[in-house]
């Protein structure tokens, strides 16, 4: 990370899927774009100020915003509580996609921060990052936060210790669509069965091995074979009208695998061509259940980037 400390730090930090099929919790898979645009500048000891730009409407409290208090926590972590800062939050991705939005500012900010502080501690950033999440979310998972921090594909191996396995996964297309709905994370969550048939549970186990060895062999085909889930995904679906039928669309279309981007409602395909194809099909399946959505292509991202320092 940075051995010396400085007085500005301009971040980029990623959109991420989390859970990526089967890996629920523990899966995340980074993004190259879209991009949240972080820019802290060091203020007078206790001073805390949010600005937001673009076309989203975010919190410009420090303790409501998940960038700046992010950046806050870290400071905490690290002994700087009085720490003074300015920050400017540019949102790249709409919040409550199911791209990891409140993940990429929450590691923006602590990244940021830990620049103009001059913190290399990565697992400290991560739990500063967490507390980002779990600001919005209600809980401090990893899987997206972890996506954006570390980059390729990050499996959340061990909460209790957190430890996160990091794989460089193949190159490959991933078409997202976002059809225009609002699922909140808690109410995604809040729809979760607290307890799950043992037959489910042991199919997850394989998808996610599955996943694993495809990931670490670099099959594309492999790991679209595996993009599918027997615990969050039959309950989360039914928040997102046309699912189904997007799916269809979507393999129609030449998709290697299809699933939901987090808790929704972003769906997402991948492929190894073809990707307008797919792109266009999958926004004709949610027009054909009457609704509108945004739709774009990416690949797998290498995660937040520090732009500059001074």
């Amino acid at each position: 990370m940075w051995k010396v400390s400085c007085d500005r730090a301009v971040v980029s930090s990623p959109a991420t899927i989390a859970n990526f099929g089967p890996g629920f919790d523990s899966f995340g898979l980074c993004l190259d774009a879209p991009r949240d645009r972080i820019v802290v500048r060091r203020l007078p000891k206790g001073r805390h100020e949010v600005k937001v730009l673009g076309k989203y409407s975010l919190p410009t409290n420090p303790e409501k915003n998940t960038a700046s208090y992010s950046a806050m926590k870290l400071a905490e972590l690290c002994g700087s509580s009085d720490a003074g800062f300015s920050m400017s939050v540019r949102k790249g991705m709409k919040p409550g996609s199911g791209l990891g939005s409140s993940a990429a500012s929450s590691v923006g900010g602590a990244v940021a921060m830990a620049a103009v502080l001059g913190v290399r501690d990565k697992g400290m950033i991560l739990e500063a990052s967490a507390m980002g999440e779990e600001l919005v979310a209600g809980s401090r998972h990893f899987d997206n936060v972890s996506a954006a921090l570390y980059g390729g594909f990050t499996v959340v191996s061990d909460l209790k210790t957190r430890k996160i396995l990091r794989i460089r996964p193949p190159r490959f297309q991933i078409i997202i669509a976002l059809p225009d709905i609002s699922v909140e994370t808690r109410v995604a969550r809040s729809m979760l069965p607290s307890s799950v048939e043992m037959k489910d549970a042991v199919c997850n186990v394989g998808l996610a091995s599955g996943m694993l060895h495809a990931m670490l062999t670099r099959n594309v085909r492999m790991i679209g074979s595996y993009l599918d889930d027997k615990l969050a995904l039959p309950h989360r679906m039914k928040l997102i009208p046309g699912y189904s039928e997007v799916r269809d669309a979507a393999m129609g279309a030449g998709a290697l695998g299809f699933s939901i981007g987090g808790s929704g409602p972003a769906v997402f395909a991948i492929s190894q061509g073809n990707a307008q194809k797919i792109r266009k099909a999958m926004v004709s399946g949610f027009k054909s259940v009457g609704l509108k959505s945004d739709s774009f292509i990416t690949v797998p991202g290498t995660g937040v980037k520090v732009e500059k320092r001074s």
